[in-house]
Parts: C-alpha cells; structure tokens; sequence
C-alpha cells in the first residue's frame, strides 16, 4: 500500500465490507456505501466477528485497536501528525538537555500512542538506544532526510538501517581482531562510508557514534572468540599473596616456604590493655532506581450495540 493516500486506504475499507455483506444472504439489501445505518450495523457486525478471531486466536483486540488508532493518525492528511517511518528531531529544552548529555537529538518515529485524553504521544528510536524513547509531540519537529549513502552492500537512505548495518559491520571487524585476522577491505569502506553518514546527520563526531554502538557490538562479538586464548599454566614456584600471608611471610627467600604453616603458639597472651571502642563506620545511604514500567496501552471504545446481528 505504498504511497496510497487516505482516500485509497478508505475504499480498501469499504471493499473489505463488500467481502464481508457477499458472506450472508440477508444482509443483500444493506448498502453500507450510501447508507448510515446500514455501514454502522455492517461495521459493528464485523468488528464483533474480529473480537471473536481475535479470542480465539489468544490475541489482545484492544492492543491492536490502540496500534490502528496510531496509524491511522499517521495516515491522515494531517501536518500537525507525524508518520511513522519519518525522520524527527527534538526541538527546544528537550533538545539542549540532549545535547549537554552527549546523546543524539534527531532518530526515527518507530509508533505512537493515542491516549483517552491528553496529546499524542510519540516513541522515537535515538542511535544507540536499545528501546524507543516516548516523546511528547511539543518536543518534535521534523529532521532533514538521511543523507543517500552508498556502500559496498548498496544504498542506505534510512537512519534505522544505516545503523544496523554499521553495527553488522563494526561486529564483523571485531571478530575478525579476536581471532588475529585482517577485516575484509570491503568492510572497512563500509564502515567509514556509514560512520561518516550517521556522524554527519546527527551533528555528532565519529568517535561518539562508535562510543554509542560499542555495546552493541560487543553483545553481538562470540563469547568463544574472547576465550579462545590458551590459559597460560599456574605457576607453584611463585606463591599468591594470600598464600604468603596464611604462612606468616616474610621469611628469608633463600630458604623458601615452609611445608606445614606453623603451630599456633601454646603460651597464653597476656591481657592486653583496654582499647577505646572502635567509631563505628557511617552507613551508606543507598539511592533507589526508577524502573520504567511497561508502556500503556490504550482501553478500545468498541463496544457490542444490543441491536440484531445480520446472521
């Protein structure tokens, strides 16, 4: 449905309808295109029939009804509402406080959230987040187009992308350092064509992009790889701290460590002088974490209308 617009989606609609009045001789006479009445009862009738496969099929309904609610704002004709799949960029205090903490202010507009009341909520995916950030729409505007980036794997003009390849990439250069081998020359022109890309339209230097995917990157290196170097043997002749200590070290070195640790002497220690109590240490206080809990979803409005069912 690439590049349809709101009147096209709306007539999908109304053929989806057809299908569904073809299914019952009753419902013949129902003209749901010139007819109030008659697509309300068709409309409800098949959203009820959708709650049932919904059901049976373990789906949550009112979930997708929110999710649809999204993109159907996104669809319209609308300037004030911005389309899944576009590019934005934090504007105002949002933005500064970005930037005074090093992080990107410009990502890709991944969903949205339609709430009872309130305004539309945005989730935005920064580089090197690994979850979307929720964003008011007050603190958007829209971000210059990701710059046409051509690559030894074709041409990337979508941020989302570019920054998985780059991580790809960067994976498979550190691979091949574990293993002490030389990176494909074909990986290292990627890499440098897409760092330069993603820097350049996040107003950021190479360096903090790779600060910002290294822990990806690192997730993704084979755990095998970083512990595939031979453990070099335990060396006896030179003696841990620890056990030097248990064997009442020092000694003269010539002579070495004794077999056994001594005996614990048998005389008794006289009383030793009262010493004033020990302070005790301050305790530590600790700072509790916030969790972000799960993301609300919004409550459908569709109800079941007590009027007659056409089948």
């Amino acid at each position: 449905m690439t590049g349809a617009n709101a009147e096209e989606f709306a007539e999908f609609g109304a053929a989806a309808l057809d299908s569904f009045k073809a299914l019952f001789e009753q419902a013949e006479h129902l003209d749901h295109r010139n007819n109030d009445d008659h697509a309300r009862e068709l409309i409800g009738d098949l959203l009820i029939d959708l709650m049932h496969y919904s059901e049976q099929r373990n789906l949550e309904f009112d979930d997708i009804v929110a999710e649809a609610q999204g993109y159907f704002l996104s669809e319209q004709n609308n300037s004030s509402v911005f389309s899944i799949g576009s590019t934005i960029q934090l504007e105002g205090p949002a933005a500064d406080e970005a930037i005074l903490l090093g992080q990107p202010t410009r990502g890709s507009l991944t969903g949205l959230l339609v709430p009872n009341y309130g305004p539309v909520e945005y989730y935005v995916h920064f580089l090197g987040e690994t979850s979307n950030r929720k964003v008011l729409a007050a603190d958007l505007e829209p971000a210059p187009p990701f710059p046409t980036t051509p690559t030894t794997k074709g041409i990337i003009d979508d941020p989302l992308k570019a920054e998985e390849a780059l991580i790809e990439t960067m994976t498979r250069i550190g691979r091949a350092d574990l293993q002490g081998a030389r990176p494909q020359t074909d990986d290292l022109r990627h890499r440098q064509a897409l760092l330069s890309a993603v820097a350049t339209w996040n107003n950021m230097k190479d360096r903090d992009i790779i600060d910002l995917l290294m822990p990806q990157v690192t997730a993704r290196l084979p755990i095998d790889d970083a512990k595939s170097q031979p453990e070099s043997p335990p060396e006896h002749d030179s003696p841990a701290p620890g056990q030097l200590a248990a064997q009442a070290f020092p000694v003269p070195l010539c002579q070495g460590l004794p077999s056994q640790p001594p005996e614990a002497p048998t005389t008794v220690a006289a009383r030793p002088v009262d010493a004033p109590p020990k302070r005790s240490s301050a305790t530590r206080s600790t700072t509790a974490t916030s969790v972000r809990g799960n993301e609300p979803m919004v409550p459908s409005k569709l109800g079941r209308q007590t009027r007659g069912r056409i089948h």
